[in-house]
């Protein structure tokens, strides 16, 4: 996890690595990364999530200072 702050904004950045084991089974409210979207798009920010480049995956929010 990366955590990167200054006067022009506060970056977080979370990455793991590709897991071998199975999904857990969890009931969640289906509003995830959509809702976590949503949140940072109404404080001006990015949220980027996807794949990782080593088979893991990757979420990045940037947030305006």
């Amino acid at each position: 996890m990366l955590v990167n702050g200054s006067e022009r904004g506060l970056t977080i950045r979370v990455e793991n690595d590709h897991s071998v084991q199975e999904r857990p089974n969890m009931s969640g409210t289906g509003r995830g990364l959509a809702g976590l979207r949503e949140r940072i798009h109404e404080l001006g920010g990015q949220l980027r999530a996807g794949p990782a480049r080593h088979g893991g995956w990757l979420v990045e929010a940037v947030l305006p200072g």
